[in-house]
């Protein structure tokens, strides 16, 4: 990869590539705890600095001071957009505004080389409006933070159809666990014959997620502290958790439940919220262990890896994706409700017995292998996703272009398509694609320089 980019510092800065995300806001009451907000800040921390990002977004009162928006607009080389999104998830993922989305494209003057999308529910519009009413085909890859599956959905009706024939349009789309790939592609027989069946196979792929950074140097924790850090809701087992623990308090009462997104409806269970993400992580370091209760779906979770990244081991099911994230040999796996209850009870006698301290020495063992910058390089197979299709060889048109680029030193796009007489039947990106060769063209965000 580090052959293909190079970095400028100049006022007019080289931007090889331009890159449109196409988002998937859902937590818009706090844009700085969304999981697309997490994953794509981290994507572009990785990449090199001179990939120029797009990034639609809706600019909601909701947001607590716009913290999220603010996680990327920290980047020299990114681009936040308003767009009008609706902010109700189900709503979000049917409504696909084909007007707005020509205006914010702007072909006429903007190139993109690649779409990156995180909404497959959209994706088939998307490629069908830029290859059929714009002269850009960029490549299409993506990642989908949620497939609608009868394991995960409790609506009446799914986007399942749609998040797969989106699908269908990327070059690879990513998902966080073989599990969950594994899991999609079985349900594609539902809809679609073997032949596409195949294709599903070669497009989604694992990509792990990452943690920002790992810290264990902490002494204080809090006796008998049980963390559920994840949001409460039927997939991720919340009522099926409360069920179990009321058996176990009626019992004993010498713990307590500590829930970042829950209510406090038993007298066991503490509400927790932070004003920033660095106070939550700290928080994490009290924890004496984590629960994870998802009981048929189940994918990898950034709350495990949140706690994990602070030392704190999760009581997981031997089922799902747990085994395939932190290794067969885990040791506070539990098989059914009674095995759960007897491991959290284990723990409740003795915060340090042997069971909770090797699985403490495990997770301490795995997670400095999973920071993002580990995880996001191995994505798209190493980002090969820039080996972009150009026009095989220097054509008439090609020489016309390139000659008219040195000798007008500084041009645009519109300047570009003027000059030729171009609309959208003559496609640019392959033209593009091949000036990214010349040794005395620079691209930038919006220009075209000739360097001699």
């Amino acid at each position: 990869m580090d052959n293909i980019f190079f970095e400028d510092t100049t006022d007019d800065l080289e931007y090889k590539y331009k890159i449109l995300v196409w988002p998937n806001w859902t937590f818009s009451n706090n844009l700085n705890a969304d999981s697309f907000t997490i994953v794509i800040e981290n994507v572009i921390n990785v990449l090199p600095k001179n990939i120029y990002w797009t990034i639609p977004y809706h600019d909601t009162k909701l947001s607590k001071g716009n913290k999220g928006i603010a996680q990327l607009n920290k980047f020299d080389n990114v681009e936040l957009v308003k767009y009008d999104f609706p902010t109700y998830p189900n709503t979000m993922r049917c409504d696909f505004n084909t007007s707005a989305f020509k205006k914010l494209i702007d072909w006429e003057r903007n190139d993109w080389d690649i779409i990156y999308s995180h909404l497959p529910e959209h994706t088939s519009q998307i490629s069908n409006v830029l290859h059929n009413d714009t002269n850009i085909t960029p490549k299409i890859v993506g990642y989908c933070h949620w497939y609608e599956v009868n394991e995960n959905t409790a609506y009446d009706k799914r986007l399942i159809n749609q998040n797969l024939l989106g699908t269908l349009e990327m070059d690879e789309c990513g998902v966080n666990t073989a599990w969950l790939r594994d899991l999609v592609i079985d349900k594609t027989s539902d809809v679609f014959n073997e032949d596409a069946a195949k294709r599903f196979k070669d497009i989604i792929q694992p990509h792990y997620l990452g943690i920002d950074n790992y810290d264990f140097n902490w002494s204080k924790k809090t006796p008998n502290s049980i963390l559920f850090n994840h949001r409460p809701n039927d997939y991720t087992g919340w009522k099926k958790f409360l069920t179990v623990m009321d058996e176990i308090y009626k019992e004993r009462q010498d713990f307590t439940v500590y829930g970042t997104l829950v209510n406090e409806e038993r007298p066991y269970i503490k509400k927790v919220s932070f004003p920033e993400r660095e106070d939550y992580l700290d928080f994490l370091k009290e924890m004496t262990v984590g629960i994870c209760f998802f009981q048929t779906y189940s994918a990898w979770s950034i709350s495990a890896t949140d706690g994990m990244s602070r030392g704190v081991p999760y009581l997981m099911p031997n089922k799902l994706c747990y085994p395939e994230m932190v290794g067969e040999d885990y040791p506070l796996f539990y098989n059914d409700n009674d095995h759960f209850k007897e491991l959290l009870n284990g723990i409740l006698d003795n915060n340090k017995n042997p069971t909770i301290t090797k699985a403490v020495k495990h997770v301490k063992k795995i997670i400095p292998d999973m920071t993002w910058d580990k995880q996001v390089a191995k994505w798209f197979n190493g980002w090969d996703i820039f080996d972009l299709k150009q026009i095989k060889s220097e054509t008439d048109a090609y020489k016309k272009i390139r000659q008219f680029i040195l000798d007008e030193k500084i041009v645009t796009k519109k300047r570009i398509l003027d000059y030729m007489n171009w609309g959208i039947n003559i496609k640019f990106s392959q033209y593009r694609n091949r000036l990214r060769n010349e040794p005395n063209i620079k691209f930038t965000k919006n220009k075209y320089i000739a360097t001699d």
